[in-house]
């Protein structure tokens, strides 16, 4: 399930990840994904209550990043003190300080998570 939030005077939201970020959620987050990108500029995806996660999860994540540069706006990610999350990025190597070419600056979405 999800929650999004919008500030019109802001053009950006934030989309709330509730419950799980897996690959049996990623088909549904991927649609609010999409939504949320035609309506702002910029938005903020908010993991900090996720109780799952998987690889399939990560990967759309990684994916919405390249969709919302590609067409000229912004992703951040909102990690809070989501033990689940943050373990599962540190051992899929996600949580290493690299550079893609998919970032504002070429930074990638995890290197503001470390």
């Amino acid at each position: 399930m999800t929650k999004w939030a919008f500030d019109p005077e802001q053009k950006s939201g934030i989309l709330a990840i509730e419950g799980g970020l897996t690959i049996r959620s990623v088909g549904d987050l991927k649609q609010r994904l999409v939504e949320a990108f035609s309506e702002a500029e910029m938005v903020t995806v908010d993991v900090s209550t996720a109780e799952a996660v998987d690889v399939a999860g990560i990967q759309l994540l990684c994916a919405c990043h390249r969709y919302s540069v590609g067409r000229g706006k912004e992703m951040s990610l909102y990690v809070g003190q989501n033990a689940v999350f943050e373990s599962f990025i540190d051992e899929t190597g996600f949580a290493r300080n690299f550079v893609c070419s998919h970032g504002k600056d070429s930074h990638c979405l995890w290197a503001e998570q470390k």
